[in-house]
């Protein structure tokens, strides 16, 4: 017989085990289950726990005396020596507690089970012993299997909220800040590698290690705010170590869910998404922009008047210094017309430049080089050099865009002049006999000098006799052995004597004479010599200005060349990789191919490279697109084209297609290699590659339409699943055009005003009385067929006209009530739909004041989706709005998507509309009515009512009222209908049930 004391301790074992949020037993003091939870017992399948000692069941020697010791050391004997009986004493659920922490557990193996099991002592207040709690660990409490859960269906709501988020498709977890225990759905355990089955406390053990080390300091201050309910539905970013080591990168939101009596955080629940692949072109245009400007700056500092002409964009383009070296200020205006530039023309110089201009624009030339005379705003004439080269022709071949520089090349000009001045000078010098004349008596060696030649020697005496001597002694000493040597040779009447030398006069100038002999022979026969001298160092000065002048010329022509060959390059290729560019590929195209000849073009796109740039920044981003320049080059057949034609995109331009299978298998190579992990500006990165292939013949296709092939078949490999190579089919462009006349369409049908709402009704379970109806749009078009919203809202979504849409329903709802009030017929409630872009426009509440909306009337059905991630101030701000006027919230389609429970549940929606994918296996057995009955239990216990959706049949509507459904909508109790149906309907007051009769 059993004592009071076991009698109390089996009283309350009902409601100790109603606590659990877990599987577990009470044991009594002799280690018998005296009560187990539905989910334990059901896993000791065909035989009963319930009188059988907890020892049979243990797995192994060492687990059993474990667990006899941890008895022990509780009672103070061993648990032979256990009385089979206790005494009298009084013990109620009042004075019993679950104390793992001050008197301690101990945990043990079940082998029937194959679970671990945690077993900690039951105490009075007076702290004496009074049986032993079982409970399962975390890792093995809650099942993803639902047949596994079957018998825990009557079980408290609580058990049914945990069983409902281990079975839905997110990566759910709940901590349990007391207990320390650790929840977490199939999903988490499967996004970083663990086993479904493994332990997940031996996880969450080490989670911090698993942290990526830069992101732990700002996920400790997230986690403690979390704590504290200061960071609730707030998204926070970081990185964990996946099982088999590579970096995951986490989006993490949570809420505190249950609060004690003095308002600290007892438990916490969230979800986790795996973000890793996400990727946008935004950094390249910046790097376009800044290189651009680069460019700009380096041509101002070099002086070159840069000039663009862009005759289709209707635009002209000049610089800085273009303006200046013209004497236009940076916002002074001028005529840009042709004839005004002709009439700043130099006037001999007109019909260069018309010709120029003639030849570059019909096709002539593609090249422009022209020096002219321009009229400076101050009035003086300055010279100009002007390069240019055609960049764009149109259909008719004339130059439709012309890029170039302008150089002032007055002061190289009059250094030109200035030398011929100084020629012309030394003419008429000459002419005027401005040379020194001498002659020689050889038989005497008697010297003449005229007084030119005393002038230029710079002595001061007067003509007549001068001794050699003094001549010798003004040659310079770098040029007297030379010369001399030449007299000796003139003298022995070998050579005449043409030669120029440097004098130093007596004041030390130094001057350059030129010197010519010739023989004069007088009567007698005796020779003698006479020349003439002249000073030209005026003219060795010049020449070596003109020299210097000439240096300076091909100096600055050098510059130009360097200048337009950087250009050229700089235009043709990409500054980060130093690969080709999209300009570059079109001049591959230009050249003269045979009509059949056949290339062929793969346009790669980079996965998870945006993720990279936002998390290592774009010095990474950078180091990692020139490794995927590196890894391609090494790849790709040196008779191809590599080149880069966006922030992540890159082309392979085969100038002769090859074999469809060396394609394959070059693109399949690059994904291969591009998919390895590497370093890059010391990060490890890991990237993926997605790939599409095109063929084109010049005869049928131009390059451009190859290249949007190419382009067709890149979004086909990247909405495929990525990191794959796609070649390109007629089928896409098909799809593409078929998508367009649609497009246009639906555009034109907003325009004709084609849309309209039909209603479907909606019913008590109970009573089967109307309790409102449901708006759904349709689109009439012009040949009379309608079409369902699946065939439009997807695209109208795309095109931005949703909104439209949603509003034209709106107003036919609103038009339709008060016609229904008009005529006494009673409607409860009309449910219209709200697309998640209207739910979330800044003027959506403006446009409700502007309706006559009266309150308990209308009820706006949102997706799932619009609450479940990042919370949008706009949204909650608009929710708040759509409540303020009186209209209810129902969440439509619940149990599809990824819903957050604990977002919904911060929503507190007034209904939950169950989907009919959910509805419709009901009939099939009471396995498929598991989900239905949890979500319910959810809805009842939150106060949220229940409408199903797809109701067809009698066993929908007997099963769904069993379950606690609260609404009823679907084909079997009332088809859409449109609006002059449903009055009829009304006006009758009755509805045709045969179908679930």
């Amino acid at each position: 017989m059993k004592t009071p004391r076991y009698v109390a301790l089996e009283g309350d074992a009902d409601q100790i085990l109603d606590a659990l949020t877990i599987d577990g037993a009470v044991l009594d003091e002799q280690l018998i289950f005296r009560q187990a939870t539905p989910g334990l017992e059901s896993r000791f399948a065909d035989i009963s726990p319930i009188g059988q000692t907890i020892l049979d069941f243990i797995d192994g020697p060492e687990a059993r005396k474990r667990l006899v010791e941890f008895c022990a050391a509780h009672q103070g004997r061993s648990i032979t020596a256990l009385p089979s009986r206790l005494d009298d004493e009084d013990t109620s659920l009042s004075n019993i507690s679950v104390d793992n922490l001050t008197c301690g557990f101990v945990d043990v193996p079940l082998t029937r089970l194959r679970m671990v099991a945690r077993i900690s002592v039951l105490t009075a207040l007076n702290d004496m012993p009074n049986g032993f709690l079982l409970r399962a660990l975390p890792g093995s409490a809650i099942s993803n299997r639902p047949e596994d859960n079957i018998n825990r269906i009557d079980a408290q709501s609580r058990s049914s909220a945990h069983r409902i988020l281990s079975q839905l498709s997110h990566a759910y977890w709940e901590d349990d800040l007391v207990s320390g225990e650790f929840l977490a759905s199939e999903v988490w355990r499967t996004m970083r590698g663990v086993a479904v089955d493994a332990p997940v406390a031996t996880f969450y053990a080490d989670w911090n290690e698993r942290i990526h080390p830069e992101d732990r300091p700002a996920l400790s201050v997230y986690l403690r705010k979390l704590h504290q309910g200061q960071a609730d539905f707030v998204p926070v970013i970081y990185r964990e170590r996946h099982v088999d080591g590579h970096w995951m990168t986490i989006l993490c939101k949570g809420a505190v869910v249950e609060w004690d009596a003095n308002g600290a955080a007892v438990r916490i629940a969230g979800t986790d998404a795996d973000i890793t692949a996400s990727h946008s072109a935004e950094e390249y245009t910046r790097q376009m922009a800044h290189l651009e400007q680069r460019w700009l700056i380096a041509a101002e500092y070099g002086q070159l008047g840069l000039w663009d002409n862009d005759e289709i964009a209707g635009t002209r383009y000049v610089s800085q210094t273009w303006r200046a070296m013209r004497g236009f200020g940076p916002d002074d205006t001028f005529d840009e017309s042709y004839e005004a530039l002709v009439e700043r023309t130099h006037p001999d110089d007109r019909a260069a430049l018309a010709e120029q201009i003639e030849a570059a624009t019909n096709g002539k030339s593609d090249v422009v080089l022209l020096e002219y005379r321009e009229k400076h705003c101050q009035g003086h004439w300055i010279s100009i050099l002007s390069r240019g080269r055609v960049i764009s022709r149109d259909d008719q071949g004339r130059a439709s865009r012309i890029i170039g520089i302008d150089t002032d090349i007055t002061e190289i000009k009059a250094s030109t002049e200035k030398i011929h001045r100084m020629s012309r000078r030394l003419e008429l010098a000459i002419e005027a006999t401005q040379v020194g004349i001498w002659d020689v008596d050889l038989s005497t060696r008697q010297m003449v000098w005229d007084a030119r030649m005393m002038q230029i020697f710079g002595h001061d005496l007067l003509p007549g006799h001068i001794p050699i001597e003094k001549w010798e002694a003004a040659l310079h000493p770098d040029d007297k052995q030379r010369v001399l040597s030449q007299t000796r040779d003139v003298v022995a009447g070998e050579i005449e004597f043409l030669d120029d030398y440097r004098i130093i006069r007596p004041d030390g100038t130094v001057r350059h004479i030129r010197a010519r002999t010739t023989d004069v022979f007088d009567e007698d026969g005796r020779r003698s010599l006479i020349g003439v001298s002249w000073d030209v160092t005026a003219d060795v000065e010049a020449a070596d200005e003109l020299r210097q002048a000439h240096a300076l010329a091909r100096e600055r022509n050098d510059e130009l060349e360097r200048a337009r060959a950087e250009m050229e390059y700089n235009a043709l290729h990409d500054a980060l990789t130093d690969l080709p560019n999209r300009r570059y590929l079109d001049e591959q195209l230009r050249k003269p191919f045979g009509p059949d000849h056949q290339f062929a073009v793969m346009h790669l796109d980079l996965d998870r490279f945006k993720q990279i740039n936002d998390t290592l920044g774009h010095v990474t981003g950078d180091a990692v697109l020139r490794h995927v320049a590196g890894v391609m080059n090494g790849i790709v057949p040196k008779t191809a084209t590599v080149a880069r034609i966006g922030g992540d995109e890159f082309v392979v331009f085969f100038e002769t297609a090859p074999r469809r299978e060396l394609l394959v298998q070059i693109a399949e190579l690059i994904v291969a290699e591009l998919h390895v992990p590497f370093q890059a500006n010391g990060q490890d990165c890991r990237i993926g590659a997605s790939i599409g292939v095109a063929l084109g013949r010049l005869r049928s296709k131009s390059s451009q339409e190859v290249f949007e092939n190419a382009d067709m078949a890149l979004y086909e490999a990247k909405s495929s699943g990525r990191g794959r190579c796609v070649f390109f089919s007629e089928d896409m462009r098909i799809a593409l055009k078929t998508k367009r006349v649609l497009a246009d369409a639906v555009l034109g049908g907003l325009e004709r005003d084609e849309f309209f709402c039909v209603y479907q009704p909606q019913f008590e379970s109970g009573s089967l009385r109307l309790s409102g109806v449901e708006a759904l749009v349709r689109w009439r078009r012009p040949d009379g067929t309608i079409e369902l919203p699946s065939k439009f809202l997807g695209l109208a979504e795309e095109l931005g006209v949703v909104n439209r849409i949603d509003q034209k329903v709106l107003s036919q709802v609103i038009a339709d009530q008060e016609n229904w009030k008009a005529m006494g017929l009673p409607v409860p409630r009309v449910s219209v739909n709200i697309s998640a872009r209207r739910i979330a426009d800044p003027q959506l509440p403006q446009h409700l004041e502007e309706l006559n909306i009266k309150p308990g009337q209308i009820a706006f059905e949102l997706l799932e989706t619009v609450f479940l991630d990042t919370p949008n101030p706009i949204i909650t701000s608009n929710i708040a709005a759509i409540r303020s006027k009186g209209i209810e919230i129902e969440i439509d389609d619940f149990g599809t998507g990824h819903a957050s429970i604990v977002g919904m549940l911060q929503l507190q929606p007034d209904r939950l509309k169950i989907d009919q994918q959910l509805i419709g296996p009901l009939v099939l057995g009471e396995k498929q009515g598991i989900l239905v009955k949890s979500i319910i239990d959810i809805g009842r216990m939150h106060g949220i009512d229940i409408i199903a959706e797809g109701v067809e049949t009698a066993d929908h509507v007997r099963l769904l009222k069993q379950m606690g459904c609260h609404f009823l909508q679907g084909y079997g109790l009332g088809m859409p209908m449109p609006e002059c149906d449903l009055r009829s309907r009304l006006k009758a007051g009755h509805w045709d049930f045969s179908a679930v009769a």
